[in-house]
């Protein structure tokens, strides 16, 4: 006779093969979003076809465990079906899970973020937290329907967000608890629920966790290849190159990342998602890249960043260039010393052949709102859809 342990275990291995993809387009859907644009961007108007996942951010732990919506009038909004008061029947809109499912889509739920993590910490370090979190991940799959669970701990041993070198091992611990925990509701729904995690694509920070030890028990990592250049540095450089630039540290680049997971860390291909940056970042008083600069420029946003489509809108005395070593373009506004750093479908193509050349799962992509047109074009996402083996 089969132990239930061994009857688990034999339960989740077939649905582990059924949840199988031959590559991965992840998309981003930051929650506080919803109502940019006139709501242009809504549940009902995602290019679900062209998508594999969603990752729904963000929910957020509170320091005893529990979980929290970030924003939880888009989460009423965009997770939960209008009711009608007096019929209890469904009205007015679909909730964004099951439009997803209408098209064989799974929706993970992100928990975190660069702003929310510093609480994990304090829920990793005790074994009643770590359970309480575990339980809370599985209620919010019984109460929306998420398909699995995405954790974007920004980063495990951060001193910044209240990271301890104690945070290497209790992070395996966390992971481990939510896998157990994930893997007990499978036998009860005959679903198998994924489990990944937003790594960080800086070798140093990676050393605040076990890769080898949570690649394990991890389905797969999203390896977040962005943001390696910004306002913060003395000099304007790129956001996302593929390859090293002439200025820039060698561990900097899209494929520095997959090497650092892949080659050092043993991490197999197949687990490594890489990320597409549909947004672009500015630098103010700057006339050409690899130059100081004033910070960021609010000439498309306050914040300093550009959605691909805000800067499809603005052409006007902006010049693109294209750095041949990095394999990214740029554009340069000599005239209002703007420079800004992006992606656009030659970037993204290339970075999806590379992504087909290394055999890695696919790609995420922060954030699927960021190529999203007034007339429902969405040239990125159909570069990487064209490119990569779906």
């Amino acid at each position: 006779m089969q132990s239930s342990t061994t009857r688990k275990l034999m339960l989740c291995v077939s649905l582990i093969l059924t949840f199988s993809h031959a590559q991965d387009i992840i998309g981003y859907y930051p929650s506080w979003r919803f109502m940019e644009r006139d709501h242009l961007v809504t549940q009902a108007s995602i290019p679900y076809e062209k998508l594999t996942i969603i990752n729904y951010a963000f929910f957020y732990p509170t320091a005893g465990g529990e979980l929290k919506g970030l924003h939880p009038e888009a989460d009423a909004y965009i997770l939960h079906n209008l009711k009608d008061p007096e019929t209890g029947e469904d009205i007015a809109h679909t909730s964004l899970i099951d439009y997803a499912e209408k098209h064989d889509v799974k929706v993970m739920l992100s928990i975190g973020g660069w702003e929310d993590s510093g609480n994990f910490p304090q829920v990793a370090s005790e074994p009643i937290s770590r359970t309480r979190f575990a339980r809370s991940c599985v209620d919010v799959i019984r109460e929306y329907g998420f398909h699995g669970i995405d954790i974007d701990w920004e980063y495990p041993g951060l001193e910044a967000h209240n990271g301890t070198p104690a945070d290497k091992a209790n992070f395996t611990l966390l992971l481990q608890e939510v896998r157990d925990s994930l893997d007990a509701h499978t036998l009860g729904t005959q679903r198998y629920y994924p489990l990944s995690f937003a790594a960080t694509a800086s070798p140093s920070v990676a050393k605040g966790f076990d890769v080898r030890a949570v690649a394990e028990i991890l389905d797969f990592m999203n390896i977040m290849t962005y943001d390696f250049h910004g306002s913060w540095d003395p000099v304007s450089n790129h956001n996302s190159p593929l390859y090293q630039a002439k200025v820039g540290t060698a561990s900097a680049t899209f494929d520095a990342a997959f090497k650092l997971y892949h080659e050092e860390y043993g991490v197999p291909a197949e687990k490594i998602n890489l990320g597409a940056a549909f947004y672009g970042r500015t630098f103010a008083e700057c006339k050409n890249l690899f130059e100081p600069h004033s910070g960021v420029s609010d000439f498309f946003h306050p914040e300093g960043f550009a959605d691909y489509q805000m800067i499809e809108k603005n052409p006007d005395g902006f010049k693109r260039k294209w750095d041949k070593k990095a394999k990214v373009p740029y554009l340069v506004n000599r005239k209002k010393k703007i420079v800004v750093s992006y992606d656009d479908v030659e970037s993204i193509t290339h970075k999806a052949n590379y992504i087909n050349d290394v055999g890695a799962r696919g790609v995420i992509i922060w954030t699927i709102i960021g190529d999203y047109s007034d007339a429902a074009e969405t040239p990125l996402l159909d570069a990487l859809n064209k490119t990569l083996k779906k």
